[in-house]
């Protein structure tokens, strides 16, 4: 059974519908797990105008530069180095504000459910921390009715059709982020083994709250749903399924499609655990250099420190100091460990080619030492 509803002394008919659309649906979902991506949700599909609209902030921004492209889905940067996405996403570069990211080898962390089953929601580090705000991380459950804004990057709107007496849209080849909005329908539903919450594709014309009616589409796994806006705006949720009509053709969006959420408060105590460790005590290798965490790592002065560079070396002080485009080892070539006070490099290059170098030149000084000891030898003897 893919869904497991919370107890309680009755079913809502929308718990009762996603049940069994989810029964039928996504368990080609899961089959797609297996011999490609799971056909999750990517970029949010809007029903307004044309639907290429809100590709950029709204007015009053949740956090819209936080979302980025993680190869054909899409993550969040929540702050201290961190992204949070959809498991079945993984833990891969991410484009923030144009620039690509790299994660830092063994950061990522699968969450788990209070029955040690795991979650379809990962956290990894990056190799450095793109100049975006922190974002807040709800404190509250999700309710009935909450307006929530997503943000995705996938699948544009393409031409208009129907299914089953509802109306829709096919889904265009090309892919853009954008925003939209919906509202909870159901706010306790597990879901893929994941706490969740979810929202339905409503036929809804003219001013708000119709207005950027959303929908999720196909890649829009790990993208975001706030509640809120500006600097109240709360991360509510990761977006990372979908779960049609029953028998309803792929590639489309139809009125009456559920969009399926984590809920990121049921996971959030653990999610801060990991997120908020300092540089210095996370156990992880955050500067590249080789050593972990304070006291192995010259850039930490104690646990409590948020950066493992910046130490009185210059090979691990974050600054390119011989402004060669490099830094700190062991990137910059001049420097031999991250204890090395001085990015120059050295006049004999080290590694193989030196050491050929150096070999010849101690060579040639024994050769030119011992014509020098036969010549000297060959005058005592003609005096």
């Amino acid at each position: 059974m893919l869904t497991r509803l919370a107890p309680s002394t009755s079913v809502s008919p929308v718990a009762a519908d996603l049940a069994r659309s989810i029964g039928l649906v996504l368990c080609g979902l899961t089959l797609i797990f297996a011999i490609t991506v799971p056909l999750d949700a990517r970029a949010v599909l809007i029903a307004t105008g044309d639907g290429t609209g809100n590709t950029t902030a709204p007015a009053a921004d949740p956090g819209f530069d936080n979302v980025g492209r993680i190869v054909v889905w899409t993550g969040v940067y929540v702050g201290n180095g961190w992204v949070i996405t959809a498991n079945h996403v993984g833990d891969q570069p991410i484009v923030l504000l144009g620039v690509t990211y790299d994660p830092i080898a063994g950061s990522r962390v699968r969450f788990q459910n209070p029955d040690l089953s795991y979650a379809d929601l990962i956290v990894y580090k990056l190799q450095s921390k793109p100049p975006l705000p922190d974002l807040q991380i709800t404190d509250s459950a999700p309710s009935f009715n909450t307006l929530v804004t997503m943000i995705g990057n996938g699948h544009d709107r393409g031409a208009a059709t129907t299914y089953s007496g509802n109306d829709g849209w096919l889904w265009a080849a090309q892919r853009t982020l954008r925003w939209g909005t919906n509202r909870i329908v159901d706010d306790d539903e597990f879901v893929l083994d994941t706490q969740s919450f979810v929202t339905e594709f409503d036929d809804l014309a003219g001013p708000p709250p119709g207005q950027h009616e959303a929908e999720l589409v196909n890649g829009d796994s790990g993208g975001a749903a706030f509640t809120g806006s500006g600097g109240s705006a709360e991360l509510i949720g990761i977006l990372f399924a979908r779960a049609p009509l029953i028998g309803q053709p792929a590639n489309t969006s139809i009125f009456g499609d559920f969009g399926v959420i984590v809920d990121l408060f049921a996971y959030r105590t653990a999610i801060l655990a990991i997120i908020e460790q300092p540089d210095c005590s996370d156990g992880l290798d955050d500067d590249g250099d080789g050593l972990t965490d304070f006291p192995d790592d010259p850039g930490c002065t104690d646990a409590l420190d948020t950066d493992e560079r910046g130490a009185p070396f210059q090979c691990d002080n974050g600054i390119d100091d011989d402004g060669d485009t490099f830094f700190d080892y062991p990137d910059d070539n001049g420097c031999a460990s991250p204890f090395d006070d001085s990015e120059n490099t050295a006049l004999v290059p080290t590694g193989l080619p030196g050491a050929v170098l150096l070999g010849l030149l101690a060579l040639i000084m024994v050769i030119r030492a011992s014509g020098s000891t036969a010549s000297n030898a060959l005058r005592s003897q003609i005096d």
